[in-house]
């Protein structure tokens, strides 16, 4: 089990963006995912909100732990912990599949890699594809490259704190899965890949 925390000192209310940056992922790209990679053990929901990708494994036949830094009111969910203050264990999953706040993406991908490399599992985040962009990401993807991305050929509709968009705006985004293999990645090389509309 994870180290896990009852409190935070991170805060994810800001502006007009949904609080705790509450924007569940369409159940469709989960099973998308689940498609093109196979998870061998537990995997960790850290950002895990209402349960969209939790339920997903869960259907697919996975152990999952259910976390995120408060209760959105899923049912499963396991435990309140700020996933970034949590430290690697060896009784933890050793995948991680999830989310992550926009704000934090960056902390997230880089702690989720750690824990994954030192599990030999996988990690898969979710992300705007202009992620992968930006002078200060550079460095670590070059010393940390993906092992398979998967972009959305169409873009997708995450709805703010799980509520319908008002007609005439429009949420779509362009996205993709990020995946990294852990220590059972030996390639410098990144398989790239489009998920059908």
């Amino acid at each position: 089990m994870p180290k896990l925390q009852s409190k935070s000192n991170t805060t994810l209310k800001t502006g007009n963006r949904a609080e705790y940056d509450l924007y569940p992922t369409p159940r469709k790209c989960v099973q998308q995912l689940l498609d093109r990679e196979k998870f061998h053990g537990q995997v960790w929901e850290p950002a895990c909100g209402r349960g969209d990708i939790s339920e997903v494994l869960l259907d697919a036949g996975y152990s999952v732990l259910s976390t995120d830094i408060v209760d959105h009111g899923y049912e499963n969910l396991n435990a309140i912990a700020d996933f970034l203050q949590c430290t690697y264990q060896e009784n933890m999953p050793r995948n991680i599949v999830t989310n992550p706040p926009f704000k934090y993406a960056t902390e997230f991908m880089k702690l989720g890699y750690e824990l994954t490399a030192q599990s030999g599992g996988k990690l898969a985040l979710f992300l705007r594809l202009n992620f992968l962009e930006g002078q200060k990401r550079f460095h670590w993807f070059k010393e940390h490259k993906p092992s398979n991305i998967y972009v959305f050929a169409k873009r997708q509709t995450l709805w703010r704190n799980g509520e319908a968009i008002p007609k005439g705006r429009s949420g779509t985004t362009a996205y993709a899965w990020i995946v990294w293999r852990g220590k059972s990645w030996k390639s410098d090389d990144t398989t790239f890949d489009w998920i059908e509309p």
